[in-house]
């Protein structure tokens, strides 16, 4: 990437992030182009230029955020920490994201357009998955995932807790010491051990 590219990428970033922010504080309608190009620093010519109109500029920065999101969490379970450090750090970059972002808003923003909602879909039902494994994958091979649990019974287990974490009132309340307990459960079940069957 030259510096001319370098410098089209930034702004772009500059535009989506401004974007993000509104639309999840005041909803795609209510949100300009003139709004954005302000709270951006660009001039409005350049949204149209870099994404064409602003459907354009939503469906590109809800992709955006998606992979950015499956990038950072990639490159985090490829790294070598110990699994609940690992765990540890995967929570703590929901909370990051959840931190900065309007859920209730991004949720409505994906639901505004059905095309945009089917990019999402389809990403969380092909790509998602492929982490996911790597995730569980770890946990198996550092003896804190079950070797005879099913992938599909662990990814499903993980998106019941992913669920939970993203309910309306445990974002607005973010009760960490909650969040822990739940992390917890997550890794070592109620019991805190296998339980042999007849016992």
């Amino acid at each position: 990437m030259n510096g001319y590219e370098r410098r089209t990428e930034l702004k772009k970033n500059k535009i989506r992030t401004a974007a993000l922010e509104l639309f999840c504080a005041y909803g795609t309608d209510k949100t300009s182009i003139g709004e954005i190009a302000e709270k951006a620093g660009v001039a409005p010519a350049s949204i149209y230029n870099y994404f064409g109109s602003k459907e354009g500029l939503m469906k590109d920065t809800v992709m955006n955020l998606l992979e950015s999101g499956w990038k950072a969490r990639k490159e985090l379970w490829e790294t070598d920490l110990p699994f609940p450090e690992l765990m540890k750090r995967a929570v703590s970059m929901s909370d990051d994201f959840i931190d900065n972002i309007n859920l209730e808003a991004l949720r409505a923003l994906l639901d505004t357009d059905p095309e945009v909602k089917k990019l999402a879909d389809d990403f969380y039902q092909h790509r998602y998955p492929d982490i996911v494994g790597k995730f569980i994958e770890k946990g198996r091979r550092e003896g804190y995932i079950r070797r005879e649990l099913s992938i599909e019974a662990a990814t499903l287990y993980l998106r019941m807790y992913q669920n939970v974490i993203q309910q309306p009132d445990m974002l607005l309340n973010r009760n960490k010491d909650l969040l822990k307990e739940l992390c917890d459960l997550m890794l070592y079940g109620l019991a805190g051990q296998s339980i042999s069957e007849g016992s």
